[in-house]
């Protein structure tokens, strides 16, 4: 028969974001299971936790981190309501803490603390930075030209792809990079993370963290998790538990991850906000994206099928 559109697969490994991509339109914000969760997240810290797309400059990093595990949390739930199905759950740099959620090895609200405490250390104890990517050249070439010039003052702190990177630094040292390299035509772009994240400028945030992450109540998954380090996958709850803590300092590697979905399944569920883990999924032909934040927009213009839940 021809004309028949093809059925989506329903199941998949579900991959969070982290705080590089915070595009989210209003109307997703607006989906009553994001709400919820942010109205949750408010409740448990004490103060007001802004939809993604009200984080600014100015936000704390309570607000930046608990928007968007809130978001991430909320907004798979929507998915799942349309029949998307985990069979494992990852994510990159704060979108760690969603998957923990997601897999079973942390509660909802144990999740919540989680990033809670993990955003108050940074605040604490984290030295003043942020971040910027760096695009076109590969890893090689981009190490040796910043140790040669900066020393220890500048981390590559994650990797995307072969010409696609993450540096974090102070904002001087930063700056100093930014101009440089487009002396030399290479493009580089500010990420409105707020903190020099995934390397040792985090160092003096791990022992507060450790301690903070010992007092929470961890859980064997129910799905595996998958480290946004390494692709590392395990079901074991105090690898998770040392893996969320230590990714703080370590870089991040797209790379592996997509290795290990190359293994476990193919099929992708972008859990959002944002698009950049379905830009990555694209950009490699052996995975196909499954589900985005796209797919729960409808329920926003007929939302009669949420009243009743949510009340």
């Amino acid at each position: 028969m021809t004309g028949l559109k093809p059925r989506r697969p329903k199941q998949g490994v579900v991959i969070f974001p982290g705080q590089g991509d915070w595009r989210l339109d209003d109307k997703s914000a607006h989906h009553p299971a994001i709400r919820r969760a942010l109205a949750e997240a408010s409740e448990l810290c004490g103060q007001w936790i802004p939809p993604v797309s009200a984080v600014t400059a100015a936000s704390s990093q309570v607000e930046r981190q608990l928007a968007l595990i809130a978001t991430s949390v909320g907004g798979f739930e929507g998915l799942t309501d349309l029949g998307f199905e985990p069979v494992a759950a990852g994510g990159i740099s704060l979108g760690e803490f969603a998957a923990a959620v997601v897999s079973g090895a942390l509660s909802r609200d144990q999740g919540y603390r989680a990033v809670l405490a993990r955003a108050r250390c940074m605040e604490q104890f984290a030295y003043h930075g942020t971040m910027m990517a760096v695009l076109g050249w590969e890893m090689e070439t981009l190490t040796r030209w910043l140790r040669d010039r900066f020393g220890d003052c500048v981390y590559v702190s994650a990797t995307y792809g072969e010409r696609t990177h993450l540096l974090s630094g102070t904002r001087d040292d930063l700056d100093s990079v930014r101009v440089l390299l487009r002396r030399g035509g290479v493009h580089t772009a500010p990420v409105p993370a707020g903190i020099p994240s995934h390397c040792r400028l985090m160092a003096r945030a791990l022992p507060c963290l450790t301690a903070a992450f010992r007092d929470l109540v961890w859980n064997r998954p129910t799905i595996p998790w998958i480290s946004g380090m390494d692709g590392f996958i395990t079901r074991d709850p105090h690898e998770i538990q040392s893996r969320l803590a230590q990714q703080t300092v370590e870089p991040v590697s797209w790379p592996k991850v997509r290795r290990t979905l190359w293994y476990i399944h193919n099929n992708v569920i972008d859990g959002g906000p944002g698009h950049s883990i379905s830009r990555l999924v694209k950009a490699g032909p052996e995975l196909f994206l499954v589900a985005n934040s796209d797919d729960i927009k409808a329920w926003d213009d007929n939302p009669d099928p949420w009243t009743e839940r949510v009340r």
